[in-house]
């Protein structure tokens, strides 16, 4: 299998666990607190990543100082902030609605992409980004119209999240062009842990939940913050950008099917149809070109 090939696997399926990961988060929100939610979720991803890189047994875990602080700010960023303000969007806010929303990121990522890395976007790109904004827009609509429905503080705190995702996708793929993916996410991860013994110790600590609570942590813990987190680095270090970041339409189509399976949520024909206009939008942005050079991978190896 090529390397591209497997960072296209790698990314849907980092976003597929995160997609289910909303209504993982809506169970478990109901018998916790986000904070706890949090603090469970990236102890989980730090132990999943120690166990990934015993496996892997060549190299340290070395890192230079200076790249610490960094780490650091991207723990706060990517693990901790993220995971909280997404629980506690969950109080109040749809799943399936949630993840339409934070469908949104591969716009923001590919401008982001565009103005900070320098990264081309095809013709055929800006197409399918729109077919997919489109089929967003399809699903927030109130009935026949495109028009978003009531905003609730759980809509824009995920609106939040999308921005916030956005930012760390390129701000990560600017800072591991030249280092080990898979150890820099092991600090990251580990100080999103740290960050999150901050809001626990004032929620209060508790370990007492129901058996689908349990399961919920832990598809939250070791599928979406230990192997997808893996999965997305792989994929950033293999692609562009907004490439990667565009697979993130995957999030609201296992969120929709998740939830109408697991929390009973409806869907309707205008929302088939939207995600259908994503998918297209999926296949367009990232179908390969075999005349285009692919530069914008030369300093990846």
């Amino acid at each position: 299998m090529s390397r591209r090939n497997r960072a296209f696997i790698e990314a849907a399926s980092a976003t597929i666990f995160w997609g289910a990961s909303f209504v993982a988060m809506k169970i478990a929100v109901n018998e916790t607190s986000p904070s706890m939610i949090v603090w469970f979720r990236s102890l989980a991803g730090f132990g999943v990543l120690s166990l990934w890189l015993w496996k892997r047994k060549n190299g340290g875990t070395y890192v230079a100082p200076k790249d610490l602080l960094y780490m650091a700010a991207l723990g706060l960023m990517g693990v901790t902030f993220h995971n909280l303000i997404q629980a506690e969007a969950l109080k109040t806010a749809q799943a399936a609605t949630s993840a339409w929303i934070v469908s949104t990121t591969p716009l923001i990522i590919a401008l982001f992409g565009r103005i900070f890395l320098k990264e081309r976007i095809a013709r055929e790109g800006v197409i399918g980004l729109f077919s997919a904004a489109l089929g967003v827009l399809l699903v927030l609509g109130e009935g026949s119209s495109l028009l978003p429905k009531g905003i609730t503080a759980g809509d824009l705190l995920i609106s939040l999240s999308a921005i916030n995702w956005a930012a760390f996708t390129v701000i990560s793929r600017k800072f591991l062009e030249r280092r080990d993916q898979i150890v820099s996410l092991f600090y990251i991860m580990s100080f999103g842990w740290l960050f999150s013994n901050i809001p626990v110790y004032f929620s209060g600590f508790s370990l007492s939940f129901s058996w689908q609570v349990w399961i919920s942590l832990l598809f939250l813990g070791v599928l979406c913050s230990g192997i997808a987190y893996i999965f997305w680095y792989e994929a950033l270090y293999a692609l562009p950008a907004s490439q990667v970041g565009v697979f993130m339409y995957l999030n609201p189509l296992t969120a929709t099917i998740t939830a109408v399976i697991l929390l009973s949520e409806s869907l309707s024909l205008k929302d088939a149809t939207g995600a259908l206009l994503v998918l297209l939008g999926l296949w367009m942005v990232n179908r390969k070109k075999s005349n285009a050079p692919q530069v914008e991978n030369s300093s990846l190896k």
